[in-house]
């Protein structure tokens, strides 16, 4: 049990205060505290400590009262809490593991999974019998699911690099270089980038619309 609830309590409002000063988040929390019995309390404590709960902050957009990175800092400091580490960074290839010479700031932030990444919004091409002239790509029947500017942010954050290019490229519209990865796929099981490129005919998409500049006559470097 907290032995002293009341010090507890004046901790918490004292620094959700510091965060925005003259916020409703202090008159917030007043009121969630005043509604608890001490055993609830005591449940509470506990899983801030444990991580199973947060403190939580609102802050408007537009407000005249908002989060300040300078302010975060010093109050960091005050609790003697360092947001920047020294990092190991795993060595690939021949290349050693070894810890960064500078720190950087390590916070936990909120991640949320694009919906398109749901089971339910896949769809998967049952055969590529059906190629949309414009762009290359299967449609009709058997169109699949495209992959968003969302989903390809992602992909990039994670240096999914070849990911990409098989995506956007030889999935993407580039028929010849689609029917050598099909081809591929199909008699080996597996595909090669590298071997792909010597297949290569561009993606369709961008041949239509250096056509559409063209007929237009607008110059483009497509």
């Amino acid at each position: 049990m907290i032995k002293n609830r009341k010090a507890a309590e004046e901790f918490i409002l004292k620094y959700i205060d510091k965060l925005i000063p003259g916020s409703k988040n202090t008159g917030f929390y007043k009121m969630i505290f005043s509604n608890m019995s001490d055993q609830e309390f005591d449940t509470y404590i506990n899983d801030l400590e444990s991580g199973k709960r947060f403190l939580i902050l609102t802050a408007p957009n537009f407000s005249d009262k908002s989060l300040s990175v300078e302010r975060n800092l010093n109050i960091a400091k005050e609790l003697k809490h360092d947001f920047f580490q020294k990092l190991w960074i795993e060595g690939e290839g021949d290349n050693a593991t070894y810890l960064t010479p500078i720190k950087y700031m390590v916070v936990d932030v909120p991640v949320r999974r694009p919906s398109q990444i749901l089971i339910k919004k896949i769809s998967v091409p049952k055969n590529t019998k059906t190629v949309d002239a414009l762009t290359g790509q299967v449609t009709g029947e058997s169109k699949g699911a495209k992959i968003s500017y969302p989903e390809l942010q992602v992909t990039a954050a994670m240096g999914l690099d070849n990911c990409m290019i098989e995506l956007m490229k030889y999935r993407g519209g580039d028929q010849r270089g689609g029917i050598a990865l099909t081809s591929m796929l199909s008699k080996l099981g597996t595909a090669n980038l590298k071997v792909l490129s010597n297949y290569a005919s561009g993606v369709e998409s961008t041949k239509t619309l250096k056509t559409f500049l063209t007929a237009a006559h607008l110059r483009s470097t497509l």
